[in-house]
């Protein structure tokens, strides 16, 4: 939205069979419900319960295939004959209507009225930013999305301001927009000038500084930030020279964009108490002087709002493929060489490639091992990253990804996310509740507290529905994991399509199973107390939301991973 829930970044179904099974699953009658094809574990702002909006069963002809053929087929979806214009706000205001629909994102104009049927969040969802600039609305839901290959088809133009390119809106305003002060404008002028209001001080942009030795050059990023975490550092190497630095800061993104001097070969970080930076780059030819720093790129030496920023890239490799059933693999994929980058818990990110010129992605939520002898990292190792994925014949991006050979390159993108992580702090009692791959979320929750924090008193239970017995992930390890957490971990296993050997329980995750897996919900002085997760296809996950709202479950106690 293992996967981040797993969901394709532009449709919900990917093929006419796969909606006929989200068709089944969304039917009691229906005979399949897990694993669904499209099983999504989209860990960001995407369902009610956490703040952002539900997705809709598209209808059949409408998913993700369909709209690049449509596209392939019919390159003027936007009905402009291949000419771009100069649109003003006033134009793109009278499209406002489901048949006539534009909408402006980062200043690009688009017909988004064929794209209508084939949006995941439904009409009524992207009705709300037809007429008007949608960018804090894409921005707030979806930003990873490439919104320009997604929509390259529907481009109309470019928005301009009102009374510019020599057309006045209000010829009493001779050209400008001018408030009662004093301040007058040139009638000649094609800039449009207000005087601003209350003025809110932007933040000072942190200073950093360099020193070299003989092995290394260190940059020094002084943020002045307590409290900051590997998990907030990113720093992307592209062909040992070009390269990016991230620093999380709050609600804004520090980045540093630099072609190196020279080569370099690894890098480290290192974080003081005071919140001081050093991102340690190693040469890649010892002993040799560096005469400057390298050369300041776009974007250098910027303070970016957090979430009105362009999603960035890893151009990573395949570096092992190990199954883990008949038709699900770990796939371990490495970042750049000198690249860093740990992965906090709940957060997931996007495996993207191009298809018939549109590049699209899916996103995925990274997995570590839940045996307690291996020492492990629960953000990473930040330099490698393991992903379970299941691969379908018909699927819109795992096809690729199941083609894919040792040493082969894969785009990933930086961790993307709302969970935060601070929810865990006061909580006693963890509800997992998974359908498919979409236990991936869970395998960190369930490392952190039963193998990471023995001295914890929370209580982590797994609800796990599958299709077949041979569909459930980690199936050993689960086991192992209840004989290890001395009676804090438990399980409840059912299958919608069980052989007649299985002896464990059959159906689906119901309502009814809720009530009796799950403790009562708390009173208003224990919200923090209980958190429930919820990751599976689009379906179940509408479906148990729904649930836990009618058991009187409060939506400060649920995450939806969507």
């Amino acid at each position: 939205m293992g996967n981040a829930c797993g969901n394709s970044q532009l449709t919900v179904s990917t093929s006419d069979n796969k909606q006929k099974e989200e068709e089944e699953m969304s039917n009691p009658k229906g005979g399949q419900l897990f694993p669904m094809a499209n099983s999504p574990q989209r860990s960001s702002a995407g369902s009610t319960a956490n703040g952002g909006r539900k997705k809709v069963i598209l209808g059949k002809g409408y998913g993700l295939l369909d709209w690049i053929t449509l596209g392939t087929k019919h390159p003027d979806l936007a009905g402009t004959g291949g000419i771009i214009r100069k649109i003003t706000n006033d134009e793109l205001a009278r499209h406002n209507t489901e048949t006539d629909a534009w909408t402006c994102i980062r200043g690009k104009v688009y017909n988004i009225t064929p794209y209508m049927k084939f949006h995941p969040g439904g009409i009524d969802e992207l009705m709300r930013s037809v007429g008007c600039d949608g960018t804090d609305l894409f921005d707030e839901i979806h930003r990873w999305v490439n919104v320009e290959s997604m929509l390259a088809k529907c481009l109309v133009g470019y928005i301009i301001a009102d009374g510019v390119d020599g057309k006045e809106k209000n010829k009493k305003s001779n050209g400008s927009m001018v408030s009662k002060s004093s301040l007058s404008v040139p009638t000649q002028s094609k800039e449009i000038f207000a005087v601003p209001q209350n003025i809110k001080k932007s933040p000072p942009i942190p200073r950093y500084d360099w020193y070299q030795s003989d092995k290394s050059i260190t940059i020094v990023v002084y943020t002045k930030h307590k409290g900051l975490t590997n998990e907030d550092i990113l720093v992307n190497v592209k062909n040992n020279r070009k390269t990016d630095i991230w620093i999380v800061l709050g609600d804004k993104i520090l980045q540093l964009c630099l072609d190196l001097f020279e080569e370099i070969c690894e890098s480290e970080v290192k974080i003081s108490t005071e919140g001081n930076i050093e991102v340690i780059l190693l040469k890649q030819e010892i002993g040799k002087k560096w005469l400057s720093l390298g050369k300041e790129l776009s974007g250098h030496h910027k303070l970016l709002p957090k979430n009105n920023r362009e999603t960035s890239y890893f151009d990573c490799k395949l570096i092992s493929k190990t199954p883990v059933t008949h038709d699900t693999w770990i796939f371990g994929v490495a970042l750049p060489r000198g690249s860093f980058m740990h992965v906090p818990v709940g957060r997931h990110l996007i495996i993207q490639t191009e298809m018939s010129g549109m590049e699209i992605g899916r996103n995925y939520t990274p997995v570590v091992s839940l045996n307690p002898d291996e020492a492990v990292n629960i953000s990473g190792n930040g330099r490698d990253i393991s992903f379970m994925i299941k691969v379908y014949k018909d699927g819109a991006l795992t096809p690729f990804l199941g083609s894919l050979k040792i040493s082969e390159t894969i785009k990933i993108s930086e961790h993307l996310g709302n969970f935060k992580f601070s929810r865990l702090e006061s909580i006693e009692q963890l509800i997992l509740i998974a359908g498919g791959t979409g236990f991936t979320p869970m395998v960190k929750l369930m490392r952190y507290f039963i193998i990471d924090k023995p001295e914890s008193k929370c209580q982590v239970k797994l609800l796990f529905g599958n299709k077949t017995e041979k569909d459930i992930l980690w199936k050993d390890s689960l086991e192992n994991l209840v004989r290890y957490s001395h009676d804090r971990f438990q399980v409840y296993h059912t299958l919608s399509a069980p052989s007649p050997d299985w002896k464990g329980n059959n159906g689906r995750i119901t309502k009814e199973v809720l009530h009796k897996q799950l403790p009562p919900p708390p009173g208003v002085t224990d919200l923090d107390k209980l958190l429930i997760c919820v990751c599976g296809p689009t379906p179940f996950t509408n479906s148990m939301e729904t649930a836990l709202q009618e058991l009187g479950y409060p939506s400060e106690t649920i995450h939806l991973f969507t």
